[in-house]
């Protein structure tokens, strides 16, 4: 008999537990994932780069680590400048030199004479496909019309017209600027893509040209940290 409250009250709470995860369900259903296949595409090319880049900058600070581990005062200090030194480089925060390609972008001319067409416009999505295919090939860095890509690059529309890093886009042929490892592939790949076969279909001619040097800027805007502050010195 002792038992049977024990037992009760052992119900009473699955029984609870279940009525409280059925009105969490009834007030806040499942919402449908409506995205796309090009969104679905440039979110996971985004977690597959930012989990390489994470896997990168763990090695690099467990090298850094080993070294304040075995160096002295001098040699800290310079490990510590190298460090710097390489975390404003992988921001954009440097201008940046190699082997890459550089696009152009350009209303397509037909030569027709006499026939008014419309100039075709650009939306910011196929700037945005643009770039992840880029980055999908392996491309290492991208600049648009002078304008560096960074994580927290926006590019938007307002009021009809396409900014960058809050900067608009100038006229026509739209300049973009990509370093790679292999230049010659990137090359090859993004000039057949789908990114640039949607430009092609919106009456854009676009243009890749390989180089032995590309001269990317650096990323000029103040960039803004949250949910971050400096740590107290341990005593």
């Amino acid at each position: 008999m002792k038992d049977k409250p024990f037992m009760f009250a052992t119900i009473a709470l699955i029984l609870g537990g279940m009525l409280a995860i059925q009105f969490e369900t009834t007030n806040n259903p499942i919402i449908r994932d409506t995205r796309d296949l090009w969104e679905l595409r440039a979110d996971l090319e985004k977690e597959k780069q930012r989990q390489q880049e994470l896997n990168e900058e763990l090695q690099r600070y467990s090298e850094l680590l080993n070294k304040y581990k075995t160096e002295g005062k001098d040699e800290k200090i310079e490990a510590m400048e190298k460090a710097l030194t390489d975390l404003k480089k992988q921001a954009g925060l440097t201008s940046v030199s190699g082997q890459g390609i550089v696009m152009t972008i350009e209303p397509f001319n037909d030569g027709l004479i006499g026939v008014d067409r419309p100039q075709p416009k650009i939306d910011p999505d196929m700037l945005r496909r643009l770039v992840n295919e880029l980055n999908r090939y392996d491309a290492k860095e991208i600049s648009i019309d002078g304008q560096r890509i960074i994580s927290k690059t926006p590019i938007r529309e307002v009021n009809g017209n396409i900014y960058i890093n809050n900067e608009p886009i100038s006229t026509f042929p739209i300049e973009i600027r990509v370093l790679a490892k292999n230049h010659e592939k990137l090359h090859q790949k993004i000039i057949a893509s789908p990114a640039v076969e949607e430009f092609i279909r919106e009456d854009f001619l676009v243009e890749s040209t390989p180089s032995h040097k590309v001269i990317l800027p650096a990323y000029d805007k103040e960039i803004k940290v949250k949910f971050m502050k400096p740590a107290k010195e341990e005593t």
